[in-house]
């Protein structure tokens, strides 16, 4: 990539990061509540973290990346009260999240000069690490916060503020960890076919691809 197509590149990842700041923003003003305010802020913070990650270490992620951090931030963040309302909706995240994350890093690992299976293990493990280190920091904000990360509650219909406990905070933790895991590894097969096949049609003659 030439000079002036990266900074063209950056330009735009730039406007859009921007212009997602603003309506995150104009949402925190319609919505008014502290609660929501703490996760638009926090919501900003990461995807900002993520553009100037990108940015100084010259990483170059595509805006399919930065899709997929959109998309992780706002349903682990902005749409964090869905927790209290449907129990399947965080093990539907746990299986699904780690596939963008494991896009990301992938795109990350495969740069390096090792075979493609030592590529999808490696980033496999990354991806499993990220993962244990969520739960901790799950359970963190619970010792300190009572924040209520860590197992699945319902809100009950009669009382907004009363919370249920249905699945227990160690069974939740497990249960999480699995999900993530299979999601890892369900993602890292489709890689591998998808770029064994990728390697295939390269080594073929230019006569066959006709």
């Amino acid at each position: 990539m030439s000079k002036k197509n990266y900074i063209g590149t950056f330009k735009i990842k730039r406007i859009s990061v921007i212009i997602l700041s603003v309506i995150i923003l104009l949402m925190m003003y319609l919505f008014q509540n502290s609660s929501f305010t703490l996760r638009a802020l926090t919501s900003i913070a990461l995807i900002y973290c993520f553009y100037l990650i990108d940015h100084l270490f010259y990483i170059k992620f595509r805006m399919h990346h930065y899709l997929f951090v959109i998309i992780i931030v706002s349903t682990g963040l902005l749409l964090s009260p869905l927790y209290y309302i449907y129990p399947n909706y965080d093990k539907f995240q746990h299986f699904i999240l780690p596939m963008l994350v494991y896009s990301i890093v992938f795109f990350m690992v495969k740069k390096q000069t090792i075979k493609l299976k030592w590529k999808l293990v490696f980033t496999f493990f990354i991806v499993v690490a990220i993962l244990g280190l969520f739960e901790i920091g799950e359970y963190s904000l619970d010792y300190l916060f009572d924040l209520k990360t860590q197992g699945v509650y319902i809100r009950e219909l009669g009382g907004l503020e009363k919370l249920n406990l249905i699945i227990d905070p160690l069974t939740d933790t497990m249960t999480d960890l699995i999900f993530g895991t299979l999601g890892s590894i369900f993602y890292s097969g489709i890689t591998w076919v998808f770029y064994r096949k990728r390697i295939k049609e390269e080594k073929l003659p230019q006569s066959n691809k006709k």
